[in-house]
C-alpha cells in the first residue's frame, strides 16, 4: 500500500527546485571490499551535487558501493562506483578510508577521486626517531614515537606495500610487536645509528616523494612534555 502511494506522487520531494546547490551524500557507510585474496572493511563518503534539486537519492549511492565492491584495487571500484552513480546524479565523488595491514601496522589510507582525473592520497606511518642533540651530548639520543603524514595527488594508481617501504625508511627505526630482549636491543641500536630530527624525516620522505603535496612529522616526546613538529607543503595555504 505504501509503495502505491508513493508512487502515484507527481513530484519526487528530492526532486523540488532549490536556488541553493549543495554537496549532499552518505558518510561513514562501512562495507566489506573483496579482492583476489583478501578481505577488507572500507569506510566510504559519497557525494553529489545537488545541482538545484532539493536533496541527493541517497539509496542509490549506497546501493553503487554495495555494487562495486570487488577487485583487486580499490580504487577502480571507486571509480566504478562513481560512474553508476554520474548516470542518474552527475559530479559524483568518492572518499574512502582504509586500515591497510602491513607487516606490524595498520596504515591508515585515505584514497579521494572522481570518475575521472587524477587520485588523491593521504597516507599515514609510524616510525621511531633518535635525537641528534643528546647523541651528540651524551651518545645516546633519547628516543621518541614519531608520525609520519604524506599527502600526494598521482594520476597512476599506488603500490599501498612499497609507499609504505619508503616512509619506513624516512624514520630511524620502525617499531615492531614481538621484540625478545636481544631484539629490543638491536632495535635501539639501529635507531642510535640513524638520529634524526622531525625535520630531517620530512626531507627524507618529500626526496622518496617529489609529487608530494604535503608531509608532516610529528615527535612524541619522550623527556619534553610537548611534541616535536615540522611539515612541508607545496600550497601556501596548507598548515600544520
Amino acid at each position: 500500500m505504501l509503495k502505491s502511494r508513493i508512487k502515484n506522487k507527481k513530484l519526487d520531494i528530492h526532486e523540488e527546485y532549490s536556488e541553493v546547490n549543495v554537496f549532499g551524500g552518505v558518510g561513514n557507510l562501512t562495507h566489506i571490499h573483496k579482492g583476489i585474496d583478501w578481505m577488507l572493511p572500507i569506510r566510504y563518503t559519497i557525494l553529489v551535487p545537488t545541482q538545484n534539486r532539493r536533496g541527493v537519492h541517497m539509496s542509490r549511492l549506497v546501493a553503487a558501493a554495495q555494487k562495486n565492491s570487488e577487485g583487486d584495487r580499490v580504487e577502480n571500484s571507486m571509480r566504478e562506483i562513481c560512474r553508476e552513480v554520474n548516470l542518474t546524479q552527475p559530479g559524483c565523488q568518492v572518499m574512502c578510508t582504509i586500515q591497510y595491514p602491513h607487516k606490524d601496522q595498520f596504515i591508515p589510507i585515505t584514497i579521494v577521486l572522481s570518475e575521472t582525473g587524477s587520485i588523491r592520497y593521504t597516507f599515514q606511518r609510524t616510525g621511531i626517531t633518535a635525537c641528534p642533540c643528546s647523541k651528540q651530548l651524551v651518545g645516546i639520543g633519547h628516543m621518541q614515537r614519531t608520525i609520519l603524514k604524506l599527502k600526494m595527488v598521482s594520476k597512476k594508481i599506488q603500490d599501498f606495500d612499497l609507499v609504505a617501504e619508503k616512509m619506513g625508511e624516512c624514520f630511524s627505526t620502525i617499531p615492531k610487536e614481538h621484540l625478545k630482549r636481544e631484539d629490543e636491543g638491536e632495535k635501539i641500536m639501529e635507531a642510535q645509528s640513524k638520529p634524526k630530527f622531525a625535520e630531517d624525516v620530512v626531507r627524507s620522505c618529500l626526496k622518496y616523494f617529489p609529487n608530494s603535496t604535503y608531509i608532516k612529522a610529528r615527535s612524541l616526546e619522550s623527556i619534553h612534555l610537548h611534541d616535536a613538529v615540522a611539515y612541508w607543503s607545496k600550497k601556501i595555504n596548507e598548515s600544520i
